[in-house]
């Protein structure tokens, strides 16, 4: 696993000593960056250097990130290469939980930068790190501030007062918390979105089961017509996962059209983000979809999945559903066995 990121305008990896001299001049010594921040500003390149020191990136025997107190990337310009400020998450042992924090250089103030940036590294820390839940805050004054945790989703949980690393000074500040994963109901605006992900995902996943030919003859349209259908019938339900705005899980579900299970709940489709794979969330997405069908009173579920399909079948066994008949899908000019799970 790498800890370099790339966004749209932004290339994100994890800070060097030989940066040491672009980041005191930067930002890590400018007394206006530091302004509403609890560290005091550099007052030389060695003090940058002790800090850089102080964050750099732990690696386990295999190469691997290892376990931290903190994981800060710098920010880097694609094109021009330009190395203009810092930010990641940081242990907050008040609160057990890692929180954002991000400097950048002035002349960087304004142009989305640290959205963009923290965006990507809050999407990397769920899916890499193993990280759910975090805490943000802000100096009252600083507006900028509040723009980007707003902009990141956070949820204002309190006021305070932060106490500066100089021991005297204290701010008042206003304190957030961030659940970095959340399982909703879907809504029917999100239908086309949700489509393009099922097209996407299902593709990926079932190229070297399915026949080339049926992988590429799908589209987005045809699949947001069925769910449409679907949703607008009442036949099935959706779930989506989002990590900072963006779907990484999907599922459906609803009453079984399954041939020989008909007053069963089905679970239709669960599919996740392939880097977001093998991290508990297809479990938290299963344990959902079983409350719903219970909810709507359905005391079995049921659900079926190409038998090819090893990596989804050791998936539904692990959740306690058996195999309990198998059956044929056409798709296109083709058949393929279908293994049925019943729980």
């Amino acid at each position: 696993m790498t800890a370099i990121i790339e966004t749209e305008r932004l290339i994100l990896r994890p800070l060097v000593l030989s940066d040491a001299e672009t980041a005191f001049h930067g930002w890590t010594g400018d007394p206006e960056v530091a302004r509403y921040v609890s560290w005091l500003p550099h007052h030389s390149v060695e003090d940058t250097i002790e800090w850089l020191q102080e964050i750099e990136w732990k690696l386990d025997k295999n190469g691997g990130i290892a376990p931290n107190d903190n994981y800060i990337w710098g920010f880097v310009l694609k094109d021009s290469g330009e190395l203009f400020g810092s930010g990641g998450l940081i242990w907050e042992e008040s609160r057990q939980l890692f929180q954002v924090g991000y400097n950048i250089k002035k002349s960087s103030w304004g142009k989305g930068y640290t959205t963009e940036a923290m965006k990507a590294i809050l999407r990397f820390a769920t899916a890499n790190l193993g990280i759910r839940r975090i805490s943000g805050g802000h100096a009252k004054e600083n507006t900028a501030s509040a723009r980007v945790i707003e902009k990141l989703g956070f949820v204002y949980d309190r006021d305070d007062l932060t106490p500066h690393v100089d021991g005297v000074r204290f701010f008042d500040s206003r304190e957030y918390l961030l659940d970095l994963v959340q399982i909703k109901p879907a809504l029917r605006e999100e239908l086309y979105e949700i489509a393009a992900f099922l097209h996407d995902t299902w593709r990926a996943k079932y190229r070297g089961i399915v026949s080339d030919e049926f992988l590429d003859s799908m589209t987005i349209e045809a699949r947001f017509g069925r769910l449409q259908e679907f949703f607008d019938d009442g036949i099935k339900d959706f779930f989506t996962m989002r990590c900072c705005g963006e779907i990484i899980g999907a599922a459906a579900y609803g009453t079984s059209a399954t041939g020989g299970y008909p007053d069963d709940g089905e679970i239709t489709a669960i599919y996740l983000r392939h880097d977001y794979i093998g991290k508990g969330y297809g479990h938290d997405l299963m344990v959902k979809i079983e409350e719903a069908l219970a909810a709507a009173g359905y005391s079995h579920f049921v659900l079926d999945v190409l038998s090819a399909n090893a990596h989804a079948i050791e998936f539904y066994k692990k959740h306690d559903y058996k195999k309990v008949d198998e059956q044929c899908v056409t798709l296109g000019d083709r058949e393929y066995p279908l293994t049925i799970f019943r729980k």
